[in-house]
């Protein structure tokens, strides 16, 4: 009897570190990854996000994804590069012009009047929208005041 064996579960760690550019055309990310090596990335270029991974890297697999970018690009017009020090993601932007940002922000909702009743809503809001918009970090942050605050650590000190 054959035994079947599951293949090993590949891990990821995620890359927060890049910086980018742009022209009028082309939006480009570049990621500092020494080691790199193109017949070993992946990437899944989409007309709306994108997702790359880098393998075996120091032993170590990497990963850098946008979910939701800023604008549409055109997928088979955009590139991925490694060089010797980093890799550089040149993205082809469908619209001329200028981003504001890698990633598309989500429209926020006008408050609604409820808001003026209680004041402590409007709050709420902003923290929820600041931690999901922030990273590991801030998210990390918002969690531990938020169960200090709920476990009474925080204020009634005189």
């Amino acid at each position: 009897m054959e035994r079947k064996v599951a293949p090993p579960t590949v891990t990821y760690t995620t890359l927060t570190t890049l910086s980018w550019d742009q022209d009028n055309e082309k939006v480009k990310i570049y990621i500092p990854l020494e080691g790199a090596c193109q017949e070993k990335m992946v990437a899944d270029i989409q007309s709306a996000s994108f997702d790359l991974k880098i393998h075996d890297v120091g032993g170590k697999n990497f990963r850098y994804s946008i979910l939701k970018l800023n604008k549409s690009i055109v997928p088979d017009q955009s590139t991925v590069l490694a060089k010797p020090k980093r890799v550089i993601v040149s993205l082809k932007k469908t619209d001329l012009g200028d981003w504001q940002d890698l990633h598309k922000k989500e429209e926020k909702s006008k408050a609604p009047a409820s808001d003026k009743e209680n004041p402590m809503a409007g709050i709420m809001e902003m923290m929820k929208n600041m931690y999901d918009e922030g990273d590991d970090e801030m998210k990390k942050t918002i969690s531990k005041a938020w169960c200090d605050a709920q476990s009474g650590k925080l204020g009634n000190k005189v």
